[in-house]
């Protein structure tokens, strides 16, 4: 059932998806209800979740863009399982204005392999993660992409190494300007956020470890599929997919160097995860294997996500 329904690219699909996430943030969302007494506050909610929707959509254009599944809606579907799975983000609109920053950045990072225009695109996805900074400081790290990238494809013009730095300075020189505006200490402000801590104490109940633990074991499982797989990818195509490799590991270091953790910080990987985990699961033969995984994700994520409210 589940694999009829995601594996080509339906409009009910996308319906389907929708009103997972719909259901699951209003559920959320009414087990606190005090945020219904401030108007601003129900105007937040719901432009958060427009910018949610906006993320997974972006997920769908950049994978479909670069050709990294074959017209299906598995790594969309895991992406919003993955939400599910960790309805902690929901309440974090710093982590849900970041995640979509980076997303913006990875789409332009990942697209400079066709070659075009690829001074926009570097300058683009700099400036996308330099803003990311400011929501999320530990996004920087994905800085080191965009010079991977750099070294993979456009190497040979010096130009392309300067760009990232003029990007960093177009957004120092705004949020200076911002920062007069509303009295903010800039020294203050950036050494409070590059804290490292490891104090993985954090869990308000045991869901929330089972819930990390689940997505451990896919992660490993997805991991050493595409490891191991590596070798049987177009030669024209490796690059992209070590790209999102790389996405994976900078977005398990970021949640695991934050001092003030919390399981929203997971969202970094959920891009990559789903990639990996849609690409596993469209090359998998066995059918029932296919239903089986994804019945798995659906069904873990949901119960927990009901155990959790």
């Amino acid at each position: 059932m589940l694999t009829n329904l995601f594996s080509k690219s339906r409009p009910i699909g996308y319906v389907v998806i929708g009103l997972m996430l719909l259901a699951t943030y209003i559920l959320h969302l009414l087990s606190d209800l005090k945020w219904l007494q401030s108007p601003t506050v129900v105007i937040e909610k719901s432009f958060l979740f427009v910018v949610m929707v906006f993320s997974v959509l972006l997920i769908q254009f950049i994978t479909v863009k670069n050709y990294l599944a074959v017209n299906n809606l598995y790594s969309l579907f895991l992406y919003a399982c993955f939400l599910i799975l960790f309805p902690t983000f929901y309440d974090d609109a710093q982590l849900i204005i970041a995640n979509l920053l980076v997303l913006l950045a990875l789409r332009r990072i990942i697209s400079l392999q066709t070659l075009n225009e690829p001074k926009i695109k570097i300058f683009d996805a700099s400036l996308w993660i330099f803003v990311a900074t400011l929501f999320e400081s530990w996004t920087i790290l994905y800085f080191v992409m965009i010079y991977l990238a750099i070294i993979w494809y456009v190497n040979q013009d010096y130009r392309n190494w300067i760009i990232p730095l003029i990007a960093l300075l177009t957004v120092t020189i705004l949020f200076y300007t911002y920062s007069l505006f509303y009295n903010i200490n800039l020294v203050e402000f950036w050494t409070d956020k590059y804290d490292v801590g490891f104090n993985f104490s954090y869990f308000e109940n045991v869901y929330q470890n089972i819930a990390l633990s689940f997505l451990a074991t896919i992660a490993v499982l997805f991991t050493v599929y595409q490891l191991t797989n590596l070798k049987s990818i177009a030669t024209n195509q490796l690059t992209l997919y070590k790209n999102i490799v790389l996405c994976f590991v900078i977005g398990a270091a970021i949640y695991i160097i934050t001092p003030e953790k919390s399981n929203g910080l997971l969202v970094f990987t959920f891009f990559p995860l789903s990639i990996i985990g849609g690409n596993f699961i469209a090359n998998t033969p066995i059918k029932w294997v296919k239903e089986a995984v994804l019945a798995t994700i659906l069904g873990v994520s949901l119960l927990l996500f009901l155990l959790k409210l």
